[in-house]
């Protein structure tokens, strides 16, 4: 018995490679089963025995999940062999290859660069070593909470803006203050990342029996529903041991307490709803935001005034939810639009060589509608 050579050593030879350091090796049928490859993609990788175009296209569709359209490639056929052939393509024309068979290996280069998640986790770490940075090895879970609620505003801001752009760079900067929050516990030996990972991803495991699970649903309606039942028992079973006596679970448990108000409001709607309190029509949320108004003009003291008007807004936030319109989306194009339109009136009183104090009520409004009738 002789021992013969595998296919890697002659595949790293076709490629002039001289070491195998941080090469990731997949089995092409292997990735094609998933929607995200499992590598890193500022390593080199080598996806092995790529038979066929039908499967280099599924690895294709895998693969573009985490890598660009127009990576170069190379693919090496019958490495060692008289039939040996190298050659490159972007990874988007993969399954217009020729030669796609049981001894065609694809070659991934690093081309990501410092794009992967355990890069950034490495920097984050280094940020928080005893060589990084003096602010970042100060700051505590505390010191950092208004930092998360700002670059959340931020990315809500990007959104409203439809800039895929920004989007993504907000995005980056709230996954930030995600990665110094972790990595802060894993300092402190309270979790690590994994854990983060795995809480989230088996909780939609979870929640999600008629996908992972052999349950069957007929719509939406009863997705929600099963997600309500599960929460409820993932709260039971979180109470306590057996046998002890506990609060009755309410629907509402579990909404945040940070939301912004109108997003907390919404939130607490929409679970009264789910056991059934809710108007009968349209017309009886109507009747009561116009209740509420009135009462705002009989409150008799401030407390009482301040009461009238978060019902009224309460009130307005239910309306949005019979009418399918995000209250809190809704209130921030409201202030985008208006700051829009008040700027444009300051310009047009500087124009007539004015100033906004110093005018009246009436001149005023006149600007105001003529700003709007410009845009």
């Amino acid at each position: 018995m002789l021992p013969g050579l595998s296919f890697l050593e002659p595949t790293l030879t076709a490629l002039k490679l001289e070491t195998i350091d941080a090469l990731q090796i997949v089995y092409a049928a292997q990735l094609a089963r998933l929607y995200h490859p499992p590598l890193e993609t500022g390593r080199p990788a080598l996806v092995t025995h790529l038979a066929g175009k039908t499967l280099a296209a599924q690895v294709k569709q895998t693969l573009l999940n985490a890598y660009p359209e127009n990576l170069n490639v190379t693919l090496v056929y019958a490495a060692g062999s008289e039939a040996e052939q190298v050659w490159t393509c972007r990874l988007a024309d993969l399954d217009r290859q020729p030669r796609l068979e049981g001894m065609t290996m694809l070659y991934l280069p690093d081309g990501a660069g410092d794009s992967s998640f355990s890069s950034f986790q490495n920097t984050i770490a280094h940020l928080r070593g005893p060589e990084g940075c003096p602010w970042d090895r100060e700051q505590t879970h505390q010191s950092l909470r208004p930092y998360l609620l700002e670059e959340t505003y931020e990315v809500l801001e990007a959104l409203d803006a439809d800039d895929p752009e920004a989007l993504a760079e907000e995005m980056g900067d709230l996954l930030l203050q995600i990665l110094l929050h972790t990595q802060i516990a894993t300092e402190q030996g309270e979790f690590r990342m994994a854990e983060v990972i795995g809480h989230i991803n088996h909780k939609l495991w979870r929640r999600h029996p008629h996908v992972f699970a052999n349950v069957q649903v007929n719509g939406v309606d009863e997705v929600i529903t099963n997600w309500e039942a599960i929460k409820r028992a993932e709260k039971r079973a979180s109470n306590g041991p057996d046998g002890q006596s506990q609060p009755v679970p309410s629907v509402l448990d579990g909404v945040p307490q940070g939301l912004p108000a109108l997003a907390q409001a919404l939130a607490i709607s929409k679970r009264a709803v789910r056991v059934g309190f809710e108007w009968p029509d349209i017309e009886g949320v109507l009747d009561k935001v116009i209740e509420e108004a009135r009462e705002i003009a009989e409150a008799s003291t401030p407390d009482h005034l301040e009461a009238e008007i978060g019902d009224l807004l309460f009130s307005a936030v239910n309306l949005a939810r019979w009418r399918g319109v995000d209250p809190e989306s809704a209130l921030r194009a409201t202030n985008v639009r208006f700051k829009r339109r008040f700027k444009k009136l300051e310009a047009l009183a500087a124009a007539q060589g004015k100033n906004v104090p110093g005018m009246s009520i009436e001149e005023l409004d006149a600007l105001w509608e003529q700003a709007k009738s410009q845009e």
